[in-house]
């Protein structure tokens, strides 16, 4: 009420004034204002004791923070029987600029102004009680109603007849805030506000945030009232536990006036949502039976009294009951009593039937059927269970009750229910998981109260001198002997995001440090330590203070954040942010700082700053074009050109001379004090798990662990012993490589949880192996979009041993739309739901489907336990895309991803998607790489390694034995008469070191990639060499057989003018003319090739790779083809046309017979050769078809025919002694006296 401001009287200075004063306005009847020596005082004229025109009340305008009274002295007591309302009623106009329309001059000089209370309050009141409406009104006038007539700002309402300003936030709040409703009449749906709460009972009026759970109703049904957990429901997809419980949650209907709770006819009365929710749902209470929290015994019901009467338990297995003479407003009466008594043929028993009908409730037992159906459906023809009142009676109790609202008040479940389940695969599920115990929790222990001393305002009090004196432990933003003072400074929020593309272990140390322009560090710094796995989503709130105080305007100050990594401090990169108004005292910024996959010390080419030789230029990662100089130890400046010196410990990291990095087993300001934890000698984790300590300024003692992938606990002792492998059909590994897997936890309480990781599928196997970290209810996988397969489901949590299965048809979740007829499709989505449970029933081997929003389990009952399942969860890595060329960047987590996969597109492989196989190169590491299983037996290898083993000892075989017996062949110096000899000779030799070095290179390629051969150097010598050398030898080969050809097409062509020796001398010429430009020509491979570790899932590779620019790429391309396609044509030209020169030679020496038949004979004499002419241009063009045609090898999957593709160069090498020797008399002669000589040396040593 308005009179409790009226305190007293006692600024009225005469008493006897006062007290008349105090009797005319019948204060005695208002309790909280009496006076006893005034209420015995009889009323009299105020003229009489007052000696001023008027009396005030109260002193100051307070009566609703903006009235005053003003009573005239000349008001006669029969004027103040009649009305107690003043004469007048004065105001502050610039608080009430809509009262200022009355305004009158009384002569007051107090600053208000004054209005007659006849034009404000046109009634008589006698009492005071019935003043207070309207002064609420009039105080709702001073603040609804102004004067404006526009607008200064967008963001402001214009109320049009209140002629006042308002922030369009406060429309349709709930308050009036101007005074004829302008605000709260305004259709704010149209200002399209996200964050407005649209009424479900009326979608065209959308609520301010203010106005919900406000206690007043401005929804029409009052939903903007309801819990928030039931507003959610009409926002949000709609929890399947609110569909058929008899209670209705959505007032929104469709077009065909469906609701949760229409058309379920076919749903079941005991589910798990129904079940032990405290209420019936079967008419005889069978789902409230057996409950874990039940008072009662097995098949009891709990029969309870309005009273203070305890309770009992009765089993309904020997209840019976009469039909019910009216279903409107009904009561059930059930009878406790023997089967056998005489007046029971009226009455059904309870026993005899499963499901007591509304057949047995509304018609006589023998006009009902008796149901044996083990489902019962909700009976839409009489109301549900718990809306009657059903008690039990006996002819010798009293009733009590069985279901009664009051006193058994149900509890709904919204959320998913794992009642019913049951255990899939069920062999390989043991007996429940305990759950871990509250060690150490006192629940029990009060809360102490504690009163704040602030004396030290934010600081913290300490006592000195015997408690005698008192000082203040300031915070950094504070300062001041009683820290009463702020500083000068800058508040930083960060939050660090990390993407790695491999499962690493990482930990980084940032200092955020304040720079001014001349890029002066100064000393005032923060060090925090960020822990991408334990801090995801954290926010670092950190206080940098200027280093003058006040700060010095002339300055213009930034923020540097260096961060390293922790484990081995290295510098990783650096990030610069502007301090937005200089001018302020204190900033505030708030970042997000996505920290490089990779380290950023590489030197920036077109950096212009000139940073000594103690420094390198580094860009600044968040900015474009900006540069800094980043110092060497001991170094600093803007261009590292000061010298300090560091005082911190050896194993620390000195960026500046007050700023120190410790390692991890240190701690302090100069990093001299050793950590009790964390020490490389005595590793306080296990299982190589990563040591990390906690903040110093808290705890030297503590640390955390982080594990490795198959281990968990405080120090990572615990192994993951939760295995499932899981194998493939061919379908799926041809279609995909990496599958989504969808975990599924349920509470009790709140909101199921789904968290969905990805495993990429190895090449050359068809399982997964999947390791368990978490508890879980379901575990699906998704190898393609929307395809689902149900692998685990359990009821409750169980301990999961080794479980190996193998993919099934049956465990595939099926669309809805498969299972639904036409009719059921046509149906509205309120409609169509409640046939859901139907499906299970009639599909028996159906195991899971899902629509667009619920994915639903066919439990162990067959009733589809369905649950709210995001379909459309994107793993785009939030636009940090780290894979390459094109790769797609798939994160394990949605809310906190540490590690990103890159699913590769064709031609590129690798952990980025960084390699390719495009363009004319062949690799030998790309074909058979994923193949080869890293840490397993030769025995263990896929099929395709022990088959290339084969191929390559046999062509070791066959190629070694070519080599040797060419060797032996042109070792004769008959065979070496001309030239032609010499370049058989060296290609038979060629071939030998040809087949050798490719042998090596197989096996160094097998033994590496099994981790057998690990010699770093090693395999770097062979990643430069082999393959440049492989190349070099089958191209000089190759052109040794194409000038065999050219030599017989010009000894041919010569004829008796052909001179050996001449031809000898050439020969070696041209050889080493050959070797020196085929080596040139490869010169550019070995400074393009390097040797790259690459982890891909859990399988470490090293790649021997070669990545060329375009130009060279065009350079190395063309070469290549020259090199492997010319010879051989060359060759065959070479061979047509000696046949032909000969064949018209011989015509022209011999005419009996004519030149075609001499030309048959040639071809039939040269054949072989000219057949293997045509073989080696064959397999050539094969090698060059798969190559340039394909374009690139698109996935290992396909490796046979590249595989032959990349050993077809060896054959020609191979085919010498075939190609040469056999098909020559002189050749074949020369090898067989070379054997015998062999032969007699050999007998002669014996």
């Amino acid at each position: 009420m308005f009179f409790n401001v009226l305190t007293s009287l006692h600024h009225i200075s005469d008493v006897r004034c006062r007290q008349a004063f105090y009797c005319s306005l019948k204060f005695s009847i208002i309790p909280e204002f009496t006076d006893d020596n005034a209420s015995k005082i009889p009323c009299e004229f105020l003229g009489n004791h007052c000696q001023s025109e008027w009396l005030v009340l109260p002193e100051s305008p307070f009566i609703y923070g903006f009235f005053q009274f003003v009573y005239l002295t000349n008001r006669s007591i029969a004027e103040f029987d009649r009305t107690i309302v003043p004469d007048f009623m004065c105001f502050n106009a610039s608080r009430c600029p809509g009262l200022v329309y009355c305004s009158i001059n009384i002569g007051m000089h107090n600053g208000l102004t004054c209005c007659k209370t006849n034009n404000l309050i046109n009634r008589t009141l006698i009492l005071w009680f019935q003043l207070d409406d309207f002064l609420f009104d009039l105080s709702q006038r001073c603040l609804t109603i102004g004067t404006d007539q526009v607008c200064s700002h967008s963001s402001l309402f214009h109320c049009s007849r209140s002629l006042k300003c308002i922030s369009k936030h406060r429309l349709v709040d709930g308050y009036n805030d101007c005074y004829y409703q302008e605000d709260e009449l305004f259709p704010t749906c149209q200002l399209n506000d996200s964050k407005r709460f649209i009424c479900a009972s009326n979608p065209e009026k959308c609520l301010s945030l203010v106005a919900i759970e406000n206690g007043i109703k401005d929804c029409e049904h009052g939903d903007d009232e309801w819990p928030e957990n039931r507003r959610d429901i009409q926002r949000n997809p709609m929890p399947f536990a609110i569909f058929c419980d008899g209670e209705k949650d959505l007032f929104s209907m469709d077009a065909f006036n469906n609701t949760d709770e229409t058309n379920c006819e076919w749903w079941p009365c005991n589910n798990p949502y129904s079940r032990c929710d405290n209420a019936w749902h079967r008419f005889n209470g069978a789902d409230e039976l057996n409950c874990p929290d039940a008072q009662c015994s097995l098949s009891e019901h709990l029969c309870g009294y309005r009273g203070s009467e305890k309770p009992i338990c009765v089993s309904y297995l020997h209840f019976m009951e009469k039909p019910l003479q009216s279903v409107i407003g009904p009561t059930r009466l059930i009878y406790l009593t023997n089967k056998t008594d005489a007046d029971l043929n009226d009455y059904f028993f309870w026993n005899e039937t499963k499901c007591i009908t509304s057949e047995h409730l509304i018609y006589s037992p023998s006009n009902s059927s008796i149901i044996h159906d083990d489902n019962c459906f909700i009976q839409t023809k009489i109301p549900l269970p718990f809306t009657f009142d059903t008690y039990r009676r006996d002819y010798l109790s009293q009733k009590c009750s069985l279901t009664n609202q009051l006193i058994f008040k149900r509890k709904p479940k919204q959320f998913l229910q794992t009642f019913g389940f049951s255990y899939f695969p069920s062999t390989s599920i043991n007996s429940s998981v305990p759950q871990p115990s509250q060690v150490g929790l006192n629940i029990s222990t009060p809360i102490k109260s504690r009163t704040r001393d602030w004396y030290c305002n934010r600081g913290i009090p300490l006592l000195f001198k015997n408690n005698q004196t008192k000082k203040c432990l300031c915070p950094s933003s504070y300062f001041g002997d009683r820290c009463h003072l702020q500083n000068q400074r800058i508040s930083l929020t960060l939050q660090l995001i990390y993407r790695a593309i491999a499962d690493v272990i990482n930990s980084f140390q940032l200092v955020i440090m304040l720079i001014d322009d001349q890029e002066t560090i100064y000393p005032y710094h923060e060090q925090i330590i960020y822990v991408p796995k334990r801090d995801c989503q954290k926010k670092f709130n950190i206080y940098l203070l200027y280093p003058h105080r006040p700060k010095k305007l002339s300055s213009n100050y930034s923020v540097r954040i260096d961060i390293f990594n922790k484990d081995s401090l290295t510098y990783w990169a650096t990030w610069h942010l502007l301090i937005p108004f200089q001018f302020l005292p204190v900033n505030r910024i708030a970042t997000q700082l996505f920290i490089p996959p990779t380290t950023q010390q590489q030197f920036e080419s077109s950096c212009s700053l000139s940073c000594g030789q103690h420094g390198r230029c580094i860009k600044y990662i968040n900015k474009n074009s900006s540069y800094f100089c980043q110092c060497d130890q001991g170094y600093s400046g803007r261009q590292c050109n000061i010298q300090h010196s560091c005082s911190c410990s050896s194993d620390s990291f000195c960026l500046t001379s007050s700023i120190y990095l410790c390692s991890m087993k240190r701690f302090d300001r100069n990093c001299h004090l050793t950590r009790p934890v964390c020490q490389s000698l005595n590793n306080s984790c296990e299982n190589d798990g990563l040591c990390i300590s906690t903040d110093n300024r808290i705890n030297v003692s503590d640390f955390m662990c982080l594990c490795k992938e198959n281990f968990y606990g405080k120090r990572c002792e615990n192994q993951i012993t939760n295995g499932i492998s899981i194998e493939l059909n061919e379908y799926i590994i041809q279609q995909v490589s990496v599958l989504f897997i969808h975990y599924i936890k349920a509470f009790d309480l709140s909101e199921h949880h789904q968290v969905t990781e990805l495993t990429k599928i190895k090449y050359g196997e068809n399982q997964i192996q999947l390791r368990v970290k978490e508890q879980f209810h379901l575990l699906f996988i998704e190898p393609l979009k929307r395809n689902y397969y149900l692998i685990i489901k359990q009821e409750s949590f169980r301990k999961l041993n080794q479980i190996q299965m193998k993919l099934s048809s049956n465990q595939q979740c099926v669309s809805i739309h498969e299972l639904m007829n036409s009719t059921l499709k046509s149906y509205t989505y309120l409609h169509r739901i409640k046939y859901y449970p139907l499906l299970c029933r009639q599909y028996k081997q159906l195991m899971c489907f899902y629509d667009e929003t619920y994915m639903c389990i066919c439990d162990h009952n067959r009733f589809s336990n369905c649950f709210i399942f995001n379909h459309s969860m994107t793993y785009d890595c939030q636009g940090q895309n780290y894979c390459e060329n094109n790769g797609k960047c798939f994160q394990d987590n949605l809310k906190c991803p540490i590690q990103a996969l890159c699913i590769c597109s064709d031609c590129h492989y690798g952990l980025r998607c960084q390699f390719t196989t495009k363009g004319f190169v062949l690799s030998l590491d790309y074909i058979l790489s994923y193949h080869i299983k890293p840490n397993r037996s030769f025995s263990q290898q896929p099929i395709i390694i022990k088959i290339s083993i084969a191929i390559i000892t046999l062509m070791l075989i066959l190629g070694l034995i070519n080599g040797i017996t060419s060797i032996l062949t042109f070792h004769m110096k008959k065979t070496r008469n001309v030239g032609c000899g010499y370049y058989l000779l060296i290609s038979s030799s060629t071939s030998i070191c040809l087949i050798i070095m490719l042998t090596i290179k197989f096996w160094q390629l097998i033994l590496s990639q099994m981790t057998i051969l690990t010699n770093r150097a090693f395999l770097d010598i062979n990643c430069l060499l082999l393959d440049v050398t492989i190349k070099v030898l089958i191209a000089f080969n190759d052109w040794l057989n194409t000038c065999v050809s050219i030599e017989q097409a010009v000894n041919i062509r010569k004829g008796v003018r052909f001179n050996k020796t001449k031809s000898r001398q050439m020969s070696k010429w041209v050889m080493l003319s050959i070797l020196t430009v085929t080596i040139l020509t490869h010169l550019h491979d070995p400074f393009h090739r390097q040797l790259i570790d690459d982890i891909d899932i859990d399988e470490k590779r090293i790649w021997c790779i070669v990545q060329y620019s375009s130009s060279i790429s065009t350079w190395n391309s063309f070469i290549t083809f020259i090199h492997f396609l010319m010879p051989f044509l060359i060759n065959l030209l070479g061979i047509i046309f000696t046949i032909i020169s000969i064949a018209r030679s011989r015509s022209n020496l011999q005419r009996r017979l004519p030149f075609i038949d001499h030309l048959r004979l040639q071809l039939k004499q040269q054949r072989s050769r000219l057949v293997a002419s045509f073989v080696f241009i064959l397999l050539a063009l094969v090698r060059l078809v798969t190559s340039f045609t394909n374009g690139c090898m698109k996935s290992p999957n396909n490796s046979w025919l590249f595989l032959f593709a990349y050993l077809v160069p060896f054959l020609p090498s191979m085919m010498t002694f075939i190609v040469y020797i056999l098909p020559s008399k002189v050749y074949k002669e020369q090898f067989n006296i070379s054997v015998q000589q062999k032969l007699r040396r050999i007998r002669a040593l014996f």
